[in-house]
């Protein structure tokens, strides 16, 4: 599953950036440049409420102090966007590849090895801790949890290896079943994405018709997110240019006190 799941991230998504860029090129650039102004804005709403929440003063006060801020910030010590998903630089997906690659041979080697020691099949239905051993085997493996696997390989067969009592592999197990529920609900959600399964046979004939409007509906929520956010900002520029002229109002008479 989790192996499924990297793939999809890794693999696939970058796949389906790359398709929509040739099928759809003025449509992903659209999406691309809305994406940016929306980032900068979501950036900015949040550099706003912080210095709120955390000074104790109001919005248009903080919108104020953090728009001078970054006024006064020279270029180069602007932040960029972070990377979206598949942008990430290839030797770094490399050795990714690798990595997930010997975990998954590892794990694989440690079910083996557990499977000849406590599959009911091999030892003639085995006693009850050795049926709830092989049962916490089976949930570790389903979730990947190869220090777990790897641990129940370095213990005496068909024993608890000391200080670990059955409560103890009672909650381990209770922890697996939580991690492995966690994983099916996020591949759940992933299988809703457009880009699952893209690249392999039959994707771009049943899904592809249906991308451009995945893409004009994503535009749409992009639009509509910036657009409230925008409204947000406008109403701290306000408030704050009224604050400021009545502090100049106020600062005037002292000038002409003056002279």
């Amino acid at each position: 599953m989790r192996e499924r799941i990297r793939t999809f991230l890794s693999d696939e998504r970058r796949q389906f950036r790359s398709w929509i860029e040739k099928h759809f090129p003025a449509l992903a650039r659209e999406i691309e440049q809305a994406e940016g102004s929306l980032h900068e804005l979501r950036q900015l709403v949040f550099e706003v409420e912080s210095m709120s929440w955390l000074k104790g003063q109001g919005l248009a006060l903080s919108y104020r102090k953090v728009s001078a801020k970054r006024s006064s910030r020279p270029a180069a010590e602007k932040p960029d966007r972070k990377r979206g998903p598949g942008e990430e630089p290839l030797d770094s997906g490399l050795r990714e590849s690798v990595e997930i690659g010997e975990t998954r041979r590892r794990l694989k080697k440690a079910y083996r090895i557990l499977a000849r020691r406590l599959h009911p099949d091999v030892n003639g239905g085995g006693d009850g801790k050795r049926m709830e051993r092989w049962r916490a085997v089976q949930l570790a493996y389903q979730a990947g949890d190869l220090d777990l696997l790897e641990s129940f390989c370095l213990q005496d067969d068909g024993t608890l290896g000391q200080g670990e009592s059955l409560s103890w592999l009672t909650g381990r197990v209770s922890r697996t079943e939580k991690t492995l529920a966690r994983a099916l609900r996020e591949l759940q959600s992933y299988r809703r994405d457009p880009a699952w399964g893209c690249g392999r046979g039959g994707w771009e004939s049943t899904v592809g018709p249906k991308v451009e409007a995945w893409l004009r509906a994503r535009l749409a929520e992009i639009r509509k997110e910036t657009r409230e956010l925008k409204s947000r900002t406008r109403q701290w520029q306000r408030e704050s240019e009224r604050m400021l002229r009545a502090e100049q109002d106020r600062e005037r008479p002292r000038v002409s006190d003056v002279r």
